[in-house]
């Protein structure tokens, strides 16, 4: 988008603090419904990261498909689930190591693909390979 950088920066930091806290609370709540309303809050949060990025046809894909189809039939399926068997155990470090466990599944992807790019668009990664 065409934003002055002062706002484009505040949206960032405060569409990041919402990922951050939706995702904190898709693994902290104990409640599933809860824990499938903060999932829709990242889903939304990600897609609003694809229109400050000038990407509207991903965003709208990812706010008809994510959010709109595979989060309510999340929040579907977990109505029909007995509730009370969620309250029994409650283990708040389970949660905190699920998303430690997301975060290095997700930062280990980036790196790869970070990688993966980098030797496809810079010639001197193929230029140290091709004398062999």
């Amino acid at each position: 988008m065409d934003l002055p950088e002062p706002l484009h920066d505040f949206l960032l930091v405060f569409l990041g603090s919402g990922l951050i806290l939706g995702s904190l609370g898709v693994v902290l709540f104990t409640n599933p419904i809860f824990s499938a309303f903060s999932l829709g809050l990242v889903l939304v949060c990600i897609s609003l990261f694809y229109i400050l990025s000038n990407s509207h046809f991903v965003a709208a894909s990812q706010l008809l498909i994510y959010v709109g189809a595979i989060n309510v039939l999340i929040i579907f399926a977990v109505m029909f689930m007995n509730g009370s068997e969620y309250y029994q155990d409650f283990r708040p470090w389970t949660g905190l190591y699920k998303y430690f466990c997301f975060i290095n599944n997700y930062y280990s992807r980036y790196i790869m693909a970070r990688n993966y790019f980098d030797y496809k668009t810079k010639s001197d990664y193929r230029a140290r390979f091709d004398k062999y």
